[in-house]
C-alpha cells in the first residue's frame, strides 16, 4: 500500500514539473518593457492601470497536462501584409491602443463611463494625427506574426484594439477608420451579440467586410481565473468557434476579460489556438504573445498626452 502511495506521489509531482518546464520553455525572457514616459499618468484618474487579476495561478484551478486537448481547429493564420515592413532583422515596438466606446458621456453623470470612453471627435483627431504623421495602423494578428517570428515586422505603426464589441463601434469607429485607411481588431463577447447596445451579426460581417479584425473575449466577460478547466477551455475555445463559424474566417486574436490571467489561463488560450493573447497591463515587454501590454485611451487622454505617448514610442 505504501508503495502504490509513493509511486502515485512520485507520478503526480512528475507531471508537475513536466507541466511547469514546458511553460518556462515556451515564454523568453521579459527584457523589454514599455517606456515609463508612455505608460504614467495614463488611464483612470491619471495613473496607469494595473492587471486586476496578477499573473500567478489561483489557488483552486490547477493545470492538469493531460486535460490540455486542442481547441477548435481551423485558426491558421493568414498572411495579410498591409504595411511598410521595417529592416530585416528590426523588430519596432508596437504601441497596442485600448478602447471601449467612442460616444459622449457625461463624467459627472458616469465618472466609469467616461473614463472606458472617447468622443467621436476625439478619436476622429487621433486617427488623423497618425495618418498625417506617417503612422500605419496594423492588426492583432499582424502583431502577432511579428512577435513569433512568422512574418515581417511593421516598420512605423501602432495597433488599435476595441472590447466587448459595443454597438458605436459600428456606428462611431468604423466610419472614421475607414475615412483615414485604418484597422483595427474588435474583440467580442460572443454571447452578447445582439444584445440592446452590443453590435449584431450583421454590424459584425460589415467590420470584417471593411478589413477589420475580429477576436475573441470569451463567451460572457467572467473572470477566468476562478473558473474550473473545463469551464475556463469552454469560455476561451466556444468564444472563437462561434465567432469564426458565423463570419467564416478565423479568429486567432484573444483578450482577457476583465484583464484577468494566469498562467493556467494563458496555457488554455495557447491551447485553444489562438496566437496572441491582450492584456490591460502597460508594464509588460512584448516577446510573450499570451500576455501583450496595452495602453488605455479615454476621455481624459487629450490629444496633446495622445501624441506624447506613441512618440515615446515611436519618435
Amino acid at each position: 500500500m505504501f508503495a502504490m502511495k509513493a509511486s502515485t506521489l512520485i507520478l503526480v509531482v512528475g507531471l508537475l514539473l513536466t507541466a511547469a518546464f514546458l511553460l518556462l520553455a515556451e515564454r523568453e525572457p521579459a527584457v523589454r518593457l514599455a517606456p515609463a514616459e508612455a505608460v504614467l499618468g495614463f488611464g483612470f484618474g491619471g495613473s496607469a492601470q494595473p492587471d486586476q487579476g496578477g499573473a500567478s495561478a489561483s489557488d483552486d484551478l490547477v493545470m492538469q497536462p493531460a486535460l490540455m486537448q486542442p481547441g477548435p481547429t481551423g485558426r491558421e493564420v493568414q498572411a495579410r501584409q498591409t504595411f511598410t515592413p521595417a529592416p530585416e532583422g528590426v523588430r519596432p515596438y508596437l504601441p497596442i491602443l485600448m478602447y471601449h466606446y467612442v460616444r459622449y458621456v457625461d463624467r459627472a453623470v458616469d465618472p466609469l463611463g467616461f473614463g472606458l470612453s472617447v468622443t467621436p471627435e476625439q478619436f476622429a483627431a487621433q486617427l488623423a494625427w497618425l495618418h498625417s504623421n506617417g503612422y500605419e495602423t496594423v492588426s492583432m494578428a499582424d502583431v502577432a506574426r511579428c512577435i513569433r517570428g512568422e512574418g515581417p515586422c511593421p516598420a512605423r505603426a501602432v495597433a488599435l484594439t476595441f472590447d466587448d464589441g459595443y454597438l458605436d463601434a459600428y456606428t462611431e469607429a468604423l466610419p472614421r477608420l475607414v475615412a483615414y485607411g485604418s484597422t483595427a481588431t474588435f474583440y467580442i463577447v460572443s454571447d452578447f451579440i445582439g444584445r440592446p447596445g452590443y453590435m449584431g451579426w450583421e454590424e459584425l460581417r460589415a467590420l470584417r467586410d471593411a478589413g477589420m479584425e475580429i477576436g475573441a473575449h470569451s463567451v460572457n466577460h467572467p473572470d477566468l481565473t476562478r473558473m474550473r478547466l473545463d469551464e475556463l477551455r469552454d469560455q476561451v475555445g466556444r468564444s472563437g468557434a462561434v465567432l469564426a463559424a458565423e463570419l467564416g474566417q478565423p479568429i486567432v486574436s484573444f483578450c482577457y476579460p476583465l484583464g484577468r490571467y494566469n498562467d493556467t489561463v494563458m496555457a488554455v488560450t495557447r491551447e485553444a489556438g489562438y496566437r496572441s493573447a491582450t492584456t490591460t497591463r502597460t508594464d509588460l515587454s512584448q516577446y510573450d504573445p499570451f500576455a501583450l501590454p496595452r495602453l488605455r485611451i479615454s476621455g481624459d487622454t487629450s490629444q496633446a498626452r495622445f501624441e506624447e505617448m506613441i512618440r515615446a514610442y515611436l519618435p
